[in-house]
């Protein structure tokens, strides 16, 4: 096997089991205790892997939280297939809060029912206003292009004395179940309304846990009901509380 043939292999290996020992390498590569010291040395210097006493540990890239565009150009079926879902969750002539987050626009996309909508999203606002059967509200404030969301501590301050039917939640982040996004005053907006809602939806794909963001909303298990894109790993079912509803 030649040397790069190796290095791929090394990698390949260290993807696989997530950590890798010289002797567990030497073994399954059969090389040398040298060859594989320069296999090591040669994939830490080019920064694809970590050395350790006795072997290896893969890398951790960082997880970027990319801005609302991005995640708009970036719309799969998995988040269509979680809007469908929520969906079933909407009843005429209640109040609700959507958040800004794809999955909610793609939400936003299907409601055909009559209902009052109060959001801070500027593409939420485009949509549903658009809407005959939607009594649709915009809060206002200075606009973060970045994520696409109004702000201003006066107009959040009116959500202290509203009580939704149903808030709609996405997540940036759900590293360790806690769900974060990158924008304080985004986040204390969603606080407020977490405060007084009577029903907390969370819509989120798996590939949320891999990510963590800088302000932290809340815990997974204040929400009444998890939407997802796939059946949660029994890894992240034994943090889910029983009173957290799972769709998938």
């Amino acid at each position: 096997m030649y040397q790069e043939q190796r290095l791929q292999e090394i990698l390949r290996l260290i993807e696989e089991k997530g950590q890798l020992s010289s002797k567990e390498a030497r073994e399954l590569l059969g090389v040398s205790r040298d060859t594989i010291r320069r296999d090591f040395a040669i994939l830490a210097e080019k920064k694809q892997v970590l050395r350790t006493h006795g072997g290896i540990l893969p890398l951790q890239k960082p997880q970027t939280i990319l801005s609302f565009e991005e995640r708009l150009n970036n719309l799969t079926q998995e988040k269509n297939d979680i809007a469908q879902k929520a969906y079933q969750l909407i009843v005429e002539r209640q109040l609700y809060f959507f958040d800004v987050s794809t999955s909610v626009l793609k939400l936003a996309q299907l409601i055909d029912r009559e209902i009052t909508v109060y959001s801070h999203s500027l593409d939420n606002a485009l949509v549903l206003a658009q809407h005959e059967t939607v009594d649709f509200h915009l809060l206002g404030g200075r606009f973060h292009r970045k994520n696409r969301f109004y702000y201003a501590l006066n107009e959040a301050d009116l959500l202290k004395d509203i009580h939704f039917d149903v808030a709609v939640i996405g997540a940036a982040g759900l590293k360790g179940g806690q769900i974060s996004f990158e924008d304080e005053a985004d986040t204390y907006l969603k606080k407020l309304v977490l405060k007084n809602a009577k029903t907390k939806v969370l819509l989120a794909e798996q590939a949320k846990f891999d990510k963590q963001s800088n302000f932290v909303l809340a815990d997974i298990n204040d929400f009444d009901y998890f939407i997802t894109d796939k059946k949660p790993s029994k890894k992240i079912q034994a943090n889910l509380s029983d009173e957290v509803e799972i769709i998938f």
